[in-house]
């Protein structure tokens, strides 16, 4: 359980700023359970499998496909359930948004040296289906292993989440041009193993390319102060849809068709 001072001010940060980080939430014990957990995760048959919608591929830096997360990922995993549902993430969580949370979403990334970041974006954009009032949303980022910008660790445009932002004039509904930001409030926050980053859904935020020697293994559940049950279940009931709908995901597959096709 954190200290109700230095919770008083992780909460003031996150309201100010769109994002803080809280330490001392698990133990060096728990840390250890959850990276034993992520290596037996990544053991399993079938993950590799091009059309499990579970997975996803990115390219890695030989140009090649190399399996970059699970999502979701709770409802095959005991340990990492326990970690988005730990009391003091909850009761931390619960004192900042000013209710109670309830799981969204949650999703296990792990970035290998030398795979590229993810663009600017706000998570808001894609949640917008969800009629919610985007401060009751945030998404909490649980480093199992040390994080700066050398191992594409999250930035963010400091201060930057009262409002959705627009998109480019090409294409008004998507992702926010980073030129119409201060990149003078960029922040890359240095994480040590265990320390815990909970972001508002409309902070800015992106990553860079993992340029360390170690992967950087992240569990990301997203979180809702809702009264409605079932919320988790209704997410990735829409989720599935839309992945075979947009064929989210396939990437890889279809790479394989088109080189078939060309040989």
């Amino acid at each position: 359980m954190m200290a109700a001072a230095e919770l008083a001010e992780n909460t003031e940060q996150y309201w100010k700023n769109g994002y803080t980080v809280l330490r001392g939430l698990y133990s060096a014990d728990e840390i250890a359970a959850f990276r034993a957990e992520c290596d037996r995760l990544w053991s399993l048959d079938g993950l590799d499998d091009d059309l499990n919608l579970r997975t996803e591929f990115r390219r890695g830096p030989d140009g090649r496909f190399v399996f970059d997360r699970l999502d979701p990922v709770l409802d095959i995993s005991p340990p990492l359930n326990g970690a988005a549902t730990h009391p003091a993430l909850m009761d931390a969580l619960g004192t900042i948004l000013g209710g109670s949370a309830e799981i969204l979403k949650a999703k296990l990334i792990r970035k290998e040296p030398g795979v590229n970041g993810y663009a600017a974006h706000q998570d808001f954009l894609y949640w917008k289906w969800l009629d919610t009032d985007p401060d009751a949303l945030c998404t909490v980022v649980v480093n199992l292993f040390p994080s700066d910008e050398q191992s594409g660790g999250i930035g963010f445009y400091r201060g930057s989440h009262q409002r959705l932002l627009p998109g480019p004039p090409e294409n008004p509904e998507g992702d926010f041009d980073p030129a119409q930001l201060d990149p003078s409030t960029i922040e890359v926050p240095a994480l040590d193993a265990g320390d815990v980053l909970v972001f508002h859904s409309l902070a800015p935020h992106f990553s860079g390319p993992n340029n360390s020697d170690r992967p950087r293994t992240v569990l990301l559940p997203s979180y809702c102060v809702t009264d409605e049950a079932g919320l988790y279940q209704r997410y990735y009931k829409r989720e599935v849809v839309r992945r075979c709908k947009e064929m989210v995901g396939f990437e890889r597959y279809f790479a394989t068709l088109d080189s078939v096709e060309s040989a």
